[in-house]
């Protein structure tokens, strides 16, 4: 476990260091019917970049159904993702349609734990401890709990998908000679030959490639090990439920241009399957394009009229001079009967299914950004790692903290810590005491996001 969560530090700094304006949603990758054209999704809308047509969400449905697996993209703290993840789900049931959800945040080794909950055996509390959510995922709980709320009180089969995360530590360490032939015959093939799946997961990280070629060189299998354990997951839960759709929930990046998961269905299997992904819309996302050239021409329309009222106060040399200008200014697009819905341009190749919606200003739910061990040491939990530009960083706690009490509240178990933290607010004060170098202080403040901090 700790080996994996120094993977996962690894990655965050890499991708926070190394920003870029890295498009990963316009790139020339994937389908080749689809990989050099764009689609203009908008906000609220699904597009079906198969017939390259705007679809109903029954449309879409009653495609999905037709499907053995269907993948859903998910940024892990984008709550509207999740929201789009529930419907999908509560649609094919709603439409008669028996579904099986395989889990990123999972392994084969927690389906014992995840079947006791879709049958309704277990409490919240429960299924947390026992699946070991709050330690193998640290996303908050509340971004999931409609799904798995659904998912029990339906009756849904849960499966993990997921490989057990000390093998793409012991990747992303020593690369895949680290490997033992032990590890090798227990875990899927890992297949790093795709030019495209590799240029993307380059994108995906920013570039680390070209930085620190050495690092990159072994994250990247253990990102393809994660691509072919979910995608031989999703196969295997789909032969043992051959009259359901199997929906799959993970990562964007593992979904994206069907080159991961996608790439080892259709390798490993004669299964159909579908992508969905969500397009983050900015209500301005485009002014600096057509949709800025139409608003442009409507205002040039708006003085037109005006000009028309005046014409009888200009002479007609000074008529013809406006008239002459505004032709110079005419937009070619003004004509296409283009709404002012917030649009975003895609490559049509990124998904079979594009869903806009609204892109967030900052996640639902406060993360803190530290860790802290198992056990008590001196009355508290010490805390393991502070990541840098986290609430906690930017307050003032520090590795080697021992917490004692949040907000008055002691905790036999980190488990209880850690869940309270999960059920902690924007705006809502929250008050440390810690023994730091066998001194006790209290930390207080108010969980603001960092942006808004500075």
């Amino acid at each position: 476990m700790k080996n994996s969560f120094i993977l996962l530090i690894s990655f965050l700094l890499v991708t926070t260091i190394f920003s870029q304006s890295f498009e990963s949603d316009r790139l020339p990758i994937g389908d080749l019917s689809r990989k050099y054209n764009f689609c203009a999704v908008k906000l609220d809308k699904i597009f079906n970049t198969q017939t390259n047509k705007e679809s109903t969400f029954d449309q879409m449905i009653e495609q999905l159904k037709n499907k053995r697996i269907v993948m859903i993209g998910e940024t892990h703290t984008n709550q509207l993702h999740h929201d789009v993840q529930f419907e999908i789900i509560k649609g094919l049931v709603e439409a008669c349609k028996p579904v099986v959800l395989a889990l990123e945040m999972y392994n084969p080794t927690q389906n014992e734990a995840l079947a006791k909950w879709s049958s309704g055996k277990t409490d919240p509390n429960t299924f947390m401890k026992q699946t070991g959510f709050l330690t193998s995922w640290g996303h908050n709980y509340r971004y999931y709990k409609a799904i798995f709320d659904y998912a029990r009180e339906k009756h849904i089969p849960l499966y993990g998908a997921n490989i057990e995360r000390k093998y793409t530590s012991i990747i992303g360490r020593g690369g895949l000679d680290s490997l033992t032939a032990e590890d090798l015959r227990t875990i899927p093939h890992i297949d790093t030959s795709t030019v495209e799946h590799k240029f993307l997961i380059k994108v995906l990280m920013q570039g680390m490639d070209a930085l620190m070629p050495k690092q990159f060189n072994n994250m990247y299998p253990a990102q393809s090990l994660w691509d072919a354990a979910m995608g031989e997951g999703a196969i295997k839960v789909a032969l043992e439920h051959p009259e359901a759709t199997v929906v799959v929930l993970a990562g964007s990046g593992h979904v994206i241009y069907n080159l991961g998961i996608g790439r080892i269905i259709k390798d490993r299997s004669n299964l159909s399957f579908a992508s969905v992904a969500v397009v983050d819309i900015s209500e301005d996302e485009e002014e600096s394009g057509i949709m800025k050239v139409k608003k442009d021409s409507k205002k040039e329309n708006s003085e037109n009229k005006n000009s028309v009222n005046m014409h009888h106060k200009q002479t007609k040399n000074e008529h013809e001079k406006v008239k002459e200008e505004k032709m110079v200014k005419a937009n070619p697009h003004s004509m296409m009967g283009m709404d002012d819905t917030p649009y975003r341009i895609v490559i049509r190749s990124y998904a079979d299914f594009l869903w806009g919606k609204k892109e967030m200003e900052h996640e639902k739910y406060p993360a803190f950004g530290f860790s802290v061990s198992n056990e008590q040491e001196k009355g508290g939990y010490k805390i393991k790692r502070v990541l840098p530009e986290t609430i906690a960083y930017e307050n003032g706690l520090k590795k080697g903290d021992i917490i004692l009490s949040i907000d008055g509240k002691s905790f036999d178990t980190s488990f209880e810590l850690r869940r309270y933290l999960q059920f902690k607010n924007w705006d809502e004060e929250i008050s440390f005491s810690i023994l730091r170098d066998d001194e006790n202080k209290e930390v207080t403040f108010t969980i603001i996001p960092i942006e808004d901090s500075e």
